[in-house]
């Protein structure tokens, strides 16, 4: 089956999957079409990542429920997962009118100036078109998913995202790079997404953040596909 949008040219592979997909919406110019977020919306992020710490191979698994808010230029998470075995929960509080991330961990609040603007919803301009595919849904249903991936560099990252055609909304992503010269492997789901924030009480200073003073830096990712909440 072949489709065109824009002067470009696709062809969709038919495939039977038939399972259940993790949905996300994206909109930057992608071969002459926009693949971007919308300005606000929530959901969680599924994150497996193997990397080298010191010498060791470590293995880094996370769930994070986030609100994403382009409007006002802030970003909440809610992380927990394992790190070679070993526990970890954080929360995130990024208000970039502010240029300040505060970090929640164990009862205390760290507050740390943010280096850069805020995350770009969208794909950067440099991605590629690589391959169209079609799943079926699952058994009984009518919706198909038409998928098409995108590949490029983000830094030193190379990533691969996979994205529905009728809502741009990507599936999962794998990266594969470096971050701090630490050669990095990541694979990311997106799941249980919707639009607009439903709570904006979780962009609400929490009263441990209100006394916490500035410890350093934060160097977040310039787009949003690359940051990782650790």
């Amino acid at each position: 089956m072949a489709r065109r949008r824009n002067g470009v040219h696709i062809t969709l592979t038919n495939n039977v999957f038939g399972v259940a997909v993790f949905l996300w919406s994206l909109t930057s110019v992608v071969n002459g079409y926009y693949i971007c977020a919308p300005n606000q919306w929530e959901g969680i992020q599924d994150v497996v990542t193997g990397t080298e710490v010191a010498g060791t191979l470590t293995v880094i698994q996370s769930t994070t429920r986030f609100s994403f808010d382009v409007n006002n230029t802030r970003i909440a998470a809610s992380t927990s997962g394992s790190r070679n075995g070993g526990l970890f929960k954080k929360d995130f509080l990024f208000l970039y009118q502010q240029r300040r991330v505060y970090i929640m961990d164990g009862g205390r609040c760290r507050a740390q100036q943010l280096l850069h603007d805020f995350p770009s919803p969208c794909l950067p301009q440099t991605f590629t078109f690589s391959w169209g595919i079609m799943w079926f849904g699952l058994p009984g249903s009518t919706n198909n998913l038409y998928m098409f991936g995108y590949k490029g560099a983000v830094g030193d990252l190379y990533c691969h995202v996979q994205v529905s055609d009728e809502t741009q909304i990507p599936v999962t992503m794998q990266q594969t790079g470096t971050v701090n010269n630490a050669p990095v492997f990541r694979t990311t789901n997106y799941a249980n997404v919707t639009l607009g924030i439903k709570n904006p009480d979780v962009f609400t200073l929490p009263s441990i953040c209100k006394t916490a003073e500035v410890e350093g830096t934060f160097d977040a990712p310039a787009y949003f596909i690359g940051l990782n909440f650790q």
